[in-house]
């Protein structure tokens, strides 16, 4: 059961990739249909991003009432209906409405994913799997930048929803199936209890939860800088509206390659360290693309790479978070960190759309994503210093000592297993 799970967990996240960068994609050629200009559209971006803070606050105690199965499941179905509206709608406040929708739906699928699949594997797997699950949010937007262009230039821009509503459907069927909770649950009103967001300040835990919170916006905001104004800054090179999408592939390709970087590294490493590193990479990147006159394929080298460095640090927050909390609290760990994540995704594009209509270029907008991810490096370096906190498949950190009164502390059985604060014997959790 354990690689079907992780297998849908990560293609339901890579559908949630896939659908929030698609308005980011139509937004050139809706600029030309419609007669309005980019910023017009900075309220559709912000009222998405909204949608999905709201959601990510709430999943922790929606999975713990309904389950993670559950809460998937509804999920997927909402942002199919919300895609599906949105290539239906005629005006910019019409697309501002779905959008909320959608990104509600979009919202609890992360946190649950990933928090499911993680229980789905080995102990010593868990790190593992949370970033290979995460590496949807990279390999979405990859399969929106290879395709959009296509779409939109025989189909029209309605066709990247269209698939995003599809899509997603013909996926439900396929989680009612596969997705399954991990052996036997806690009581009922247990993991509601722990679900609260006062469990994230207890015993210790609030340094942590709020180093993870700013970094999780700092990162989300230079993602979601990249991701809504990557075509226009496409455009700005010479690329057409039906190449444009190439830069958001390449960005996409470069997250894929950056999460598999991240979890290669894992191996000696913590992710916290890790992302120090690839932050300062960033910069680098993102100054010369802006900067530099070049030529096509150098911008989309350069773009990729930006991609590779962006989402290996966005990757980070909920995987730190996912390694950080005691079992029950790392669903509502992980969507509270997305959270500000996506909080983040807010203030970037709205920002952008204030410079972009005070006359500031795309390069310029771009260039500005240099000032979060220096202040997240600086953070990413404080939580790098933490015991416990994120670290991957290296030596096992030692466990924070807020963690230990949480533990099952059940006396062994008379086969001698083991439990985890989950309710699951480690030796089940081995076998299955």
């Amino acid at each position: 059961m354990r690689w079907r799970v992780v297998l849908l967990a990560f293609l339901v996240v890579l559908l949630d990739g896939f659908d929030s960068v698609t308005l980011g994609l139509a937004i050139p050629t809706l600029t030309h249909e419609w007669g309005v200009s980019s910023a017009a559209f900075t309220i559709s971006l912000t009222t998405t991003t909204i949608g999905m803070v709201i959601a990510y606050s709430t999943a922790g105690r929606l999975c713990a009432r309904f389950g993670r199965r559950r809460v998937i499941l509804w999920s997927t179905a909402v942002f199919a209906a919300g895609s599906a509206a949105t290539a239906l709608t005629t005006s910019v406040a019409g697309m501002s409405a779905v959008r909320f929708v959608t990104g509600a739906g979009l919202g609890m699928i992360v946190p649950a994913a990933i928090s499911l699949a993680a229980d789905n594997s080995p102990p010593h797997r868990r790190e593992s799997t949370a970033i290979l699950v995460s590496l949807g949010l990279s390999a979405g937007p990859f399969a929106a930048g290879i395709s959009g262009g296509a779409l939109i230039g025989n189909l029209g821009w309605t066709s990247l929803f269209w698939v995003g509503a599809v899509l997603p459907a013909l996926v439900l069927p396929l989680l009612w199936w596969g997705m399954h909770e991990p052996g036997t649950r806690l009581p009922p009103t247990a993991p509601v209890e722990s679900a609260s967001v006062r469990r994230l300040f207890e015993e210790g835990r609030g340094p942590l939860t709020l180093m993870l919170w700013a970094s999780a916006l700092l990162v989300f905001m230079t993602q979601a800088v990249l991701a809504a104004w990557t075509p226009q800054l496409m455009a700005s090179y010479g690329f057409t509206p039906t190449e444009a999408p190439l830069g958001t592939a390449a960005l996409g390709f470069g997250g894929i390659l950056g999460g598999l970087l991240l979890a290669a590294l894992s191996a000696g490493f913590r992710a916290a360290k890790v992302v120090v590193v690839t932050c300062a990479i960033d910069v680098a990147l993102i100054v010369l693309l802006a900067r530099l006159q070049l030529g096509n394929t150098a911008v989309l080298a350069l773009v990729g790479g930006v991609g590779l460095a962006t989402l290996a640090s966005l990757s980070a927050p909920p995987v730190i978070a996912m390694m950080s909390y005691p079992s029950g609290v790392e669903t509502s760990g992980v969507g509270w960190t997305v959270a500000f994540g996506r909080v983040g995704s807010v203030l970037g594009p709205a920002g952008g759309g204030v410079l972009l209509a005070l006359g500031v270029s795309a390069r310029g907008v771009v260039l500005t994503a240099c000032v979060p991810v220096l202040a997240a490096a600086v953070l990413f370096a404080f939580l790098s210093r933490r015991p416990g906190a994120g670290a991957l498949q290296g030596p096992v950190a030692p466990i924070p000592a807020w963690e230990e009164p949480l533990r099952d502390t059940a006396p062994a059985g008379p086969e001698g297993p083991s439990h985890t604060g989950n309710g699951v014997s480690d030796k089940a959790l081995g076998d299955r």
